[in-house]
């Protein structure tokens, strides 16, 4: 069995020039604006066009901490985004 490792193992997975969740994110925008087209569509690229840049000045693991904060994910032993206080 061959299996390949990356160079350095502390580097993000990269798909093209884009990080592995920001290739889901620009590959799920594009989908669903496709579909949904006129303006609404073209809205949808710009506000990724944006939102690219602004995404790398945060660190990795940005966006799966942000879906937490907004309550779409939870963490496995985690407390949840409205707990203030949190004894182990």
């Amino acid at each position: 069995m061959d299996e390949r490792l990356p160079q350095y193992l502390h580097g993000p997975v990269q798909i093209l020039w884009f990080g592995a969740d920001e290739f889901i994110l620009v590959m799920s925008t594009i989908f669903v604006a496709v579909i949904v087209g006129g303006l609404i569509g073209w809205m949808l690229i710009l506000a990724l066009l944006l939102f690219i840049p602004w995404k790398r000045t945060k660190p990795r693991g940005f966006i799966p901490h942000l879906a937490w904060r907004w309550g779409f994910v939870s963490f496995r032993h985690y407390p949840g985004p409205t707990q203030t206080r949190f004894y182990e």
